[in-house]
Parts: structure tokens; sequence; C-alpha cells
């Protein structure tokens, strides 16, 4: 439950919204060479500041205090990026110049916690932005924000978190009425959404080679991808197959084929050809709106040999991870496993909105010049 002080500032803060005439805040349409001008005036700017404020505060509480997890300030360059390795990955790498070496802007927090958790903490979480080279789009920014944590234990211990987590969110959003009033799409659809995740926040499950299953039948190339190193899913995919399971909440698929997710997710046992990990699918809540993969989590290799083996593999050199191989060396390591949430997939989702872009009030688009 939220607390009475922070439940007080998030309504507080949504009051002012209340009484303003407009009855719905048109979002600009998106130049950037002048969106710093709308950002001085827009209501549906400052409406989105303020829901962003707010997320950021129920964040902070939820992984601080239910969670007894501690907040980590990490780098933002690293020569060992973690998201786009593997083979499935379609993220890539933001290179940059160092000095006289050669680097990476900071795709995801995770390598900095792992150390972290061998020197007496159980818990480690950040809010940070991450950046990704890729073609940006409607599901992909350069840089968006993140919230990761990383803890001791298995993905099993792991989820149960990552449900309250959004939970709490969905309570947070909740008590600001008359923001969603005026900034989502439908938002009938997003209270029901969100009060359906409160009342019962365990979601569904299946395998992803059951997955797999169900969606071959469907007879449709666009829902599955299919290389020699194993089989993605497509965002199509994972909307048609909440359709399919008629579901009306997030679901949780698991196991994914081994050398199409990151090499340091950890071997199934019962399994050599999957891993531990699950991926979190939300449905898409009105008229082709923001749905799919939003959450993912996996628990991490403990045997220096099976990441060895899924480095190679995958065909990445292992210099620049001779370090997290060492890591499994130590007399005090222990298995942790880690997720990540994008801020903005899950605002876009929230606000039945169909553009991450929506949800930023930065975005920081490749190729594209924007000030400030």
């Amino acid at each position: 439950m939220i607390p009475k002080y922070l439940h007080k500032q998030i309504k507080n803060s949504d009051i002012k919204f209340k009484d303003i005439n407009l009855e719905f805040f048109t979002l600009p349409e998106y130049d950037p060479s002048s969106h710093y001008l709308e950002l001085t005036h827009s209501k549906y700017f400052q409406a989105l500041l303020v829901l962003r404020h707010n997320i950021k505060l129920a964040t902070d509480y939820y992984f601080s205090f239910i969670c007894k997890a501690t907040n980590m300030d990490l780098f933002m360059l690293t020569p060992s990026i973690s998201s786009p390795m593997g083979l499935g990955s379609d993220s890539e790498a933001f290179p940059v110049k160092f000095g006289n070496l050669s680097s990476n802007l900071v795709d995801s927090s995770q390598f900095g916690f792992e150390p972290l958790l061998m020197n007496g903490f159980d818990k480690v979480y950040c809010y940070l932005p991450s950046m990704r080279g890729e073609n940006p789009d409607k599901r992909h920014l350069n840089q968006f924000y993140h919230c990761e944590l990383e803890m001791l234990g298995t993905l099993d211990q792991l989820t149960p978190i990552i449900e309250n987590y959004i939970s709490f969110l969905s309570q947070t959003l909740l008590l600001m009425p008359n923001i969603l009033d005026k900034i989502s799409l439908n938002p009938q659809k997003s209270i029901e959404a969100l009060k359906a995740i409160i009342k019962d926040s365990s979601f569904a499950e299946i395998s992803f080679e059951k997955a797999i299953s169900l969606l071959e039948k469907e007879n449709d190339s666009d829902l599955i991808k299919y290389n020699k190193s194993g089989r993605d899913i497509t965002a199509k995919g994972e909307l048609r197959l909440i359709e399919l399971l008629n579901l009306q909440k997030p679901l949780w698929v698991r196991d994914y084929d081994r050398n199409r997710v990151p090499f340091y997710q950890k071997v199934a046992p019962y399994d050599s050809s999957k891993v531990i990990n699950a991926d979190l699918i939300f449905p898409s809540l009105y008229k082709g709106s923001f749905g799919g993969e939003i959450i993912g989590c996996g628990q991490r290799q403990d045997n220096p040999k099976e990441i060895l083996e899924s480095l190679n593999k995958q065909g990445i050199p292992s210099k620049s991870y001779k370090w997290y191989i060492n890591l499994r060396n130590q007399n005090n390591y222990k298995i942790s496993s880690g997720f990540g949430m994008g801020i903005e997939r899950f605002i876009t989702w929230s606000l039945c909105r169909d553009d991450i872009k929506d949800s930023i009030i930065y975005p920081r688009l490749k190729n594209i010049i924007t000030y400030p």
C-alpha cells in the first residue's frame, strides 16, 4: 500500500489539473526544431512531467522501503555492453571515443550491480537513462529511462517483486485520475487495466516453447522469426499470444531459446537449449495502442564454463568479459537475478498510446538534431 504521506503528495499534484477547462490535453506534433518551445507552455507536457515525477517517487519508495534495496549511482560509460549481446537482440551498442579508448554509452546497469552484490548488499536498484544505437521507432528510443534491480537469489524469488512493483505503480497512477483523464487516449481503459492489476498482481505464465506452438497454429509468418540460432516472437506475435489466451493482464513468457538471448542468462538445468529467463508481455488496451514486452528478467550465469560456451556459441569475443567471468571464481560469489523495465514503455502502455516518444520529455533520436 502507498503510505499516507506519499498518497497525499501524489493526490495534491493531481488536483491542480482538475479545474483546467480543456477536456483533453492535445499532444503537439513532434518537431525537433521547436520542441523546446512546446515544453514552455504545453499542458500535455506539464501533466506528463507530474506523472513521471510521481512514478519516480513511487519507484524509490517501493524499492527502498518495501524491498529494502539500495539505490546505486553508476557509470555511464562502459567497455562491456550488456543488452545488445545476443544473436536475438534488436539492440545496438552506442560506441563513443573516450580519450584514446573505444567505449560505449551504458545500455544497462546490470554489469555495474553484480560486483556490489558481493559486498554485503542483497538488492540494488537504479532509475537511470540507458542508451541504445539502433534506429528509433514507436517501440525504441535512443535514450530511455530504465528501472533496474539486481538481487541475490533465483528468478522465482525475483518475479513476485516485479509483480508487486507493477501493482504499486498502478496504484500510483490511479491516484492521478485528472491527469489520466487529460492525457490518456482512453482513460476508462487505462483505469480498468490498472484496477485489474491491483486486484490480482499474480500474472499468468507460459513457456516459450508452448507460446511458439500456439503461434505456429496461426499460420502467420509475422508472428515468429526463425533463425539458425533459434526463434524470436515478434511484437505482433506477443500481442497475438495474449489475445489467444484471452488475457486482460500481463503475461510471463519463460525459458527462451539459449542462443537468442544474452550470454549471461543461466542455462536451464532441465534443457541446455533454454535459459532461466522471462519477459513480461502487456496487452494492448485500445485500438492498436502500445503493448508487448515491457520488462525483461533473468537468472544470471553462475558457471564460468557455461558463460564461455554461450559467448562462443554467439560469436562474442570474451576479452571484454573476462572480469565478469572472474567474478564467478571469487569465494563470496552468489547466484543473482535481475530485471529491467523501460519507463517510457510502461507509461505509453498505461496511457493507451502507441508511440513511446509521447512519454518522454526530451526525445533523443538518432540522426535528428534536437535542442537543448
